[in-house]
């Protein structure tokens, strides 16, 4: 049974966990977030209720922006409805699914904007402080326990890009806000899962688990398009299915473009070609060799330095 007060992950190999925050450690991070607050607000920074109009100000939302929005909320919400009640096909159910999860996506990119700006609130900087505060305390390594930053929010800070801390980051979240991975509750990836059309890490694949793209042409782990030959080998195709090699030219055998009337047309050597060198050219070349070698086999005379 998985440990419901610290979540574990490894990188490069090496085990490391994230853990709940003690009484004392919570404490101090709620002093930190006032403090963060009443800094922000003496610096006239914004406050959350301030957002909307800021970002009509800067452009950045509209009527008709929040009018999308509403739109592409409601038509997700119609959709779960659908899914709920079942009594259409399997095929329209897998449909709606898939462009539910592209609604999401379409809210996630409308309503960027309005996030980066959050974070620049008196409250968004004052739970941003108090959330470094504590993954900085309890982001350990799960053999002995002990803290990754040694120097805890200090550290963090001047480290925020360490691959461990982006990771642990994303496991802190989970774990103190009671919840798995929220994706994997959302209705459509729910109906996704239970009817094997993505697999344990959500993504699309066919009736023999293999990655395709939301149009079913299948993929590989990088997501260029493939054409199985065998049951396990493919080759790289373009999105027209023509062989391409690993460094995504096209993989055909090169013939000789025509001329008007038919006939094939030599082509002059690249540049990149090794010249044809000629043989008075090379013939040339090794008499100079040898007078080369014949000169400095000639022992050469000794000067004698005469006493005064």
């Amino acid at each position: 049974m998985a440990d419901q007060n610290k979540r574990v992950f490894k990188f490069l190999d090496v085990a490391y966990a994230v853990r709940k925050p003690t009484i004392a450690e919570i404490q101090k991070a709620n002093e930190l977030r006032r403090k963060t607050f009443n800094d922000e607000l003496v610096a006239g920074s914004l406050l959350r209720e301030q957002l909307d109009q800021e970002l009509r100000k800067r452009k950045l939302w509209s009527d008709q922006s929040e009018q999308e929005y509403q739109t592409l909320r409601q038509e997700i919400i119609d959709g779960e409805y659908k899914l709920a009640s079942g009594g259409i096909k399997l095929s329209q159910a897998r449909e709606l699914a898939l462009s539910m999860r592209k609604k999401r996506d379409q809210i996630v990119q409308m309503l960027g904007s309005r996030s980066e700006l959050d974070q620049a609130t008196c409250e968004g900087k004052a739970d941003s402080a108090r959330f470094n505060f504590l993954f900085a305390c309890c982001l350990v390594y799960n053999d002995s326990g002990e803290p990754y930053f040694k120097n805890g929010l200090d550290d963090y800070l001047v480290n925020q890009n360490d691959p461990v801390a982006v990771r642990g980051a994303t496991e802190f979240y989970y774990l103190i806000s009671n919840s798995d991975e929220v994706d994997d509750k959302l209705p459509e990836n729910t109906f996704l899962k239970k009817f094997k059309f993505v697999n344990s890490r959500g993504q699309l694949v066919d009736k023999q688990g293999r990655l395709i793209d939301s149009d079913g042409r299948h993929i590989d782990e990088d997501g260029f398009y493939i054409q199985w030959t065998s049951d396990k080998e493919y080759i790289k195709v373009d999105v027209n299915g023509r062989p391409l090699k690993d460094n995504g030219d096209f993989d055909v055998n090169f013939t000789p473009f025509l001329d008007d009337d038919g006939n094939p047309i030599a082509e002059e050597p690249s540049a990149k070609e090794t010249p044809v060198v000629s043989e008075p050219v090379v013939e040339a070349a090794k008499e100079a060799e040898e007078k080369v070698e014949k000169t400095e086999n000639v022992e050469q005379p000794v000067t004698e330095t005469k006493e005064t």
